[in-house]
């Protein structure tokens, strides 16, 4: 990047970092270092980077709970949204937060409130930018269904977009080209606040069924219309096999664990192998849910 370009984002506030590994900075432990990476606290040093970044490459990364870097790092410019871009405010039955808010504490704030409508996001980790750009939810329910409004960059442009301007799919939003600044979502008020039963009790059924004890990135492959992909993947008798340092969790067979020093090509390896016994098996073609970024 040009000198004068990271003074002048840094004289607003953004934490620039050459060379940053990038295995600090995601849940699967994994991954070397990017060119630059930079913390992006305000809406103004957010709009100077999208103007300024020309052809250089850029990925925003939001919890770092989805994604799988490569061994070999990034060749460009990873972003992060801090500072006011991370903030939380509640008017009434709506809640406002930036892009960078952790899903967690949207959640937190919500109850705390008394406002219901986000339960069944409990224990999904990450950004709310991600989670929205990605649709998170579980099988009957979406983030979209609580979605108001989100404001966007795209091409360095600022867009407010209702709720009905966006598509949304399954594990899929038109937001693919835009950089999230913030999100309204709006939910219900009640007096007699039962929500807590419900978090408890969906965080603990994550802790029954998903391998949380070691660094994984989540669910790795879509799930297919009518099948449960980790069930294909019992059925195929892969749960436990390893390569290197990563391993398919014996808990849950769409999970990649890190269980020492796992490689991007380590899970890469896994990835093809339960690629192929799947279509081999049940000739289905499987589509990662996760980010692979080169």
């Amino acid at each position: 990047m040009d000198k004068n370009i990271l003074s002048k984002l840094a004289s607003l506030g953004c934490n620039i970092f050459k060379e940053e590994v990038l295995s600090k900075h995601c849940s699967f432990k994994i991954g070397g270092p990017a060119d630059y990476f930079i913390d992006i606290p305000n809406e103004e040093a957010l709009s100077l980077f999208l103007k300024t970044v020309g052809n250089d490459s850029f990925y925003v990364l939001g919890g770092g709970t989805n994604v799988l870097f490569s061994d070999d790092g990034y060749r460009g410019i990873i972003i992060s949204l801090t500072g006011k871009l991370k903030e939380i405010v509640v008017n009434g039955e709506e809640i406002f937060c930036g892009g960078g808010a952790l899903l967690s504490n949207v959640l937190n704030t919500a109850l705390k409130n008394n406002l219901i409508g986000l339960e069944f996001v409990s224990g999904i980790p990450g950004s709310v930018g991600g989670a929205v750009y990605g649709n998170a939810g579980l099988r009957d329910k979406w983030i979209d269904s609580v979605i108001k409004e989100v404001v966007v960059y795209t091409s360095s442009k600022k867009v407010w977009l209702k709720r009905k301007q966006i598509v949304f799919s399954y594990r899929e939003s038109s937001l693919e080209n835009s950089v999230i600044l913030d999100v309204c979502f709006s939910l219900k008020k009640t007096a007699e606040n039962d929500s807590l039963a419900t978090v408890l009790e969906s965080v603990q059924r994550r802790l029954k069924t998903q391998p949380l004890s070691f660094p994984n990135a989540g669910s790795i492959f879509k799930n297919t219309k009518g099948f449960s992909v980790g069930k294909l993947i019992e059925e195929t008798g892969l749960k436990g096999v390893r390569v290197g340092g990563a391993q398919i969790s014996e808990i849950h067979g769409n999970f990649i664990v890190n269980i020492g020093r796992a490689s991007s090509k380590d899970v890469l390896s896994l990835i093809s192998l339960m690629e192929e016994k799947i279509y081999k098996q049940f000739s289905i073609k499987l589509e990662t849910e996760i980010k692979i970024i080169k």
